[in-house]
């Protein structure tokens, strides 16, 4: 494995409890991750704030998140009550997953977040319908105006939307800053495409735990990844 390799491949966790979560943390470290998504929408409200507490000294980087219902999440509680927790669990991370209409709707949080030294990542998920690659630039651009990272993902019917999302990928003004691909089985491979253009990481599980619809593995991730780039060394990676 090269060494900058796992940076750039987030394994995303699900857990539902918080035995769960101290065993996934544990298999994602052991294969190698450097990089990881807790989404912590999984747990009861109790076990998410011990779960804060068990992310503290974690040898990896970290994002954060409490996805809610409306964005494919599992959070079906106040939202009041979800931004609070948040607020307890963002000090023991390097990246709190927003999203769009939080980030534009409570300015105050995103400011506390980065006030803590801790990045924002302004994220919209396109469920079941992908836009044309127009609005999506649009989308982009406003996102990273008010977060250090925007993360932007459809569900695209035919390959034309796949590519419209990878494009902005490529941007100049957008590498670094920019994680875009395609969900589903058929749109994998825009995943890894993704970071060859420029997203400075992608999402992978682990093994046999995919989060969402099209996930590789971690270990999938890396091989794919390292194979691209070795065929193609000239790519910005």
């Amino acid at each position: 494995m090269r060494s900058n390799t796992a940076e750039r491949i987030c394994v995303s966790l699900l857990p539902r409890n918080t035995h769960e979560l101290g065993e996934m943390v544990g298999s994602a470290l052991d294969l190698g991750a450097r990089l990881i998504e807790l989404r912590l929408d999984g747990l009861s409200e109790r076990d998410l704030l011990v779960a804060a507490k068990q992310l503290e000294g974690l040898d990896a980087r970290k994002i954060v998140t409490i996805r809610p219902t409306r964005e494919g999440g599992l959070y079906a509680g106040c939202e009041e009550r979800r931004l609070e927790l948040l607020r307890c669990v963002s000090p023991t991370a390097d990246f709190v997953d927003l999203e769009h209409d939080v980030v534009y709707t409570d300015s105050r949080l995103v400011e506390e977040i980065r006030g803590l030294g801790v990045k924002v990542v302004y994220s919209r998920h396109f469920l079941g319908e992908s836009l044309g690659g127009r609005e999506l630039r649009r989308i982009v651009l406003e996102g990273l105006r008010v977060a250090d990272i925007v993360k932007i993902v459809n569900s695209p019917a035919k390959a034309s939307e796949a590519v419209e999302i990878l494009a902005l990928c490529s941007e100049i003004g957008f590498r670094g800053r920019l994680v875009a691909f395609s969900m589903g089985e058929r749109w994998s491979l825009t995943r890894i495409l993704s970071v060859l253009l420029g997203a400075p990481f992608t999402y992978a599980s682990l093994p046999g735990r995919p989060v969402a619809p099209g996930q590789l593995n971690f270990t999938e991730a890396v091989e794919a990844l390292e194979v691209l780039q070795s065929s193609w060394p000239s790519w910005p990676f």
